[in-house]
């Protein structure tokens, strides 16, 4: 079993993120730890999701508001749950909204929606080079409107991203 605890961020930065990595690791098996804005990620593999909960809750000093289970990675979805779980900050679930139909379709623009959301989630784990190549191919590939998506638009909030280093939302027309 693999899962996500979605936990309130008490007031962390990517700057804690190994800190509080190597604290989680020595309870937990984690696979990987994102800071958002208001919230914080544990990747868990294997555990018990209430004994985890209990851990997770003790170290970070936040309540879990959700678990979702990604045994088996998949995030249902489409462009409106991508544009959600953007927004939201869960890039990782937002880059797995797509897949399902970036597969079927080999659309570029989705292909770039997806590697857009993967480059926050390095953004998250404090991995500024993996960030600023990701989002440049992104904006490569965001070349037509998506749903309710407006490439143009788009690609100019991911440049200033690009600058800024920070999030930003995604808003439907």
């Amino acid at each position: 079993m693999r899962y996500l605890l979605i936990v309130e961020n008490p007031g962390y930065t990517v700057k804690n993120r190994p800190h509080l990595l190597k604290e989680l690791r020595a309870h937990l098996p984690v696979i990987a730890l994102r800071i958002a804005t208001r919230h914080i990620e544990v990747d868990v593999k294997g555990a018990d999701p209430q004994e985890a909960r209990k851990i997770v809750e003790r170290i970070l000093g936040g309540s879990v508001v959700e678990v979702v289970d990604i045994t088996f990675e998949e995030v249902k979805g489409g462009v409106e749950d991508y544009v959600r779980l953007f927004n939201q900050e869960r890039f990782w679930e937002a880059h797995n909204a797509l897949e399902g139909l970036w597969r079927s379709t080999r659309n570029p623009t989705l292909q770039g929606l997806i590697m857009l959301a993967a480059a926050f989630v390095k953004l998250q784990e404090g991995q500024l080079d993996k960030f600023e190549t990701l989002i440049k191919e992104a904006v490569g590939l965001i070349t037509e409107d998506v749903g309710c998506i407006r490439a143009k638009e788009l690609r100019e909030k991911a440049l200033a991203a690009l600058v800024q280093k920070a999030p930003f939302r995604i808003e439907c027309s």
